[in-house]
C-alpha cells in the first residue's frame, strides 16, 4: 500500500508479518521488492517486514530521475519510520539496495542495526570486480557486458525485463529459478538515469569507521558482482559487524541459499535488532 510521507510523496510499501520492524530495500536500481518475495517471508514470523518500493520504482510514485540520489533514497527510510512512528528499526539491503542502506549507515545512522546484503564498497572498485568476472568468461561474457552498455539507452519496461534475464544468469552460481523476477514492476527511466551517473558514483572506504551501529555483512561465496573482496572492506571497515559468506550461491543468495540465508539474518537480528 502506499503510503503519504511527510514531503507529501507516495512510497509503496508492502507489510509481511509482525514484531521488530525491518524495512527492506531492492536492488535495482529499476526494479521493485518483488525480487525478495516470497524468500524472505518467513521472517514474518517475529519481525515487522516492510517492503519498500524506492522512491521513483516499483508502485511507488513515479518522479523525474534526475531528482533521486542515493540521499534522496536514504532520507526516505527515515521519513517512512516517521510516518509509521517507528521507535526503533533495522534496515535491510540488497544490491543497489546495499548501497542506500550503506550511505544511511555512514550518513544517518538511524537505524538500531543494518544489514548489507551484496554491498560494495565503491563504484570504482565495483565496476573492476565486474569487468574482471565478465573477462574471465571470455566470449560468453561479452553479451552480458553489452546488457549492461544497454542499460544507458533502455527505454521502455520490455527492454528492462529482456536486459533482466539476459543478466540473471551471471547473478546466479547454479540456475536461475524458472519465471524469478517475471513479477516486477520495472521503471526503465530510474536504470537509465543511474546506468548513466554511475550508480550513485560511492567511496564509503572513508566513512566505515562513521558506523556505529551493529551491522551484518552478507555475500554469496562465488557473487561476481559485490564480491567476497567488497565484502570484507565493509566487514573490516566496520567495527561493530559480523561477516558471513553463504555457501553456493552468488549474487541473490538469499534465492539460492534460502535456509542459510534467513538463519543468518535471524541470528543477527535477535542480537541487535532492540
Amino acid at each position: 500500500m502506499q503510503f503519504a510521507l511527510p514531503d507529501g510523496y507516495n512510497l509503496n510499501v508492502e507489510e509481511v508479518g509482525s514484531g521488530f520492524p525491518v524495512i527492506v530495500l531492492h536492488g535495482g536500481p529499476g526494479l521493485d521488492h518483488s525480487m525478495f518475495r516470497p524468500y524472505l517471508d518467513p521472517l514474518g514470523d517475529e519481525y515487522r517486514l516492510l517492503y519498500v518500493d524506492e522512491r521513483g520504482q516499483g508502485r511507488s510514485q513515479r518522479v523525474d530521475p534526475a531528482t533521486l540520489s542515493l540521499e534522496a533514497f536514504a532520507r526516505d527510510v527515515d521519513l517512512l519510520a516517521e510516518t509509521l512512528e517507528l521507535d526503533s528499526f533495522a534496515l535491510l539491503g540488497h544490491s543497489f539496495g546495499a548501497i542506500i542502506a550503506t550511505y544511511h549507515a555512514t550518513e544517518l545512522g538511524t537505524a538500531a542495526a543494518y544489514v548489507i546484503s551484496a554491498g560494495g564498497d565503491s563504484s570504482a572498485a565495483l565496476d573492476a570486480d565486474v569487468t574482471a568476472a565478465l573477462d574471465a568468461l571470455g566470449d560468453g561474457g561479452k553479451a552480458i557486458a553489452q546488457s549492461w552498455e544497454d542499460e544507458k539507452t533502455v527505454e521502455t519496461d520490455a527492454q528492462l525485463m529482456q536486459l533482466l534475464r539476459d543478466q540473471l544468469p551471471f547473478h546466479f552460481h547454479g540456475e536461475p529459478p524458472p519465471g524469478y523476477a517475471e513479477q516486477t514492476v520495472p521503471s526503465p527511466e530510474v536504470l537509465r538515469h543511474f546506468a548513466n551517473a554511475g550508480y550513485g558514483d560511492f567511496d564509503y572506504r572513508p566513512k566505515l569507521k562513521n558506523v556505529d551501529k551493529p551491522t551484518l555483512v552478507i555475500v554469496g561465496e562465488y557473487d561476481p558482482t559485490t564480491t567476497p573482496r567488497a565484502a570484507r572492506v565493509l566487514h573490516e571497515g566496520i567495527a561493530d559487524s559480523e561477516l558471513h559468506v553463504v555457501p553456493d550461491a552468488g549474487h541473490l543468495s538469499f534465492v539460492e541459499q534460502p535456509d542459510d540465508y534467513i538463519s543468518a539474518v535471524r541470528d543477527f537480528l535477535s542480537r541487535a535488532a532492540k
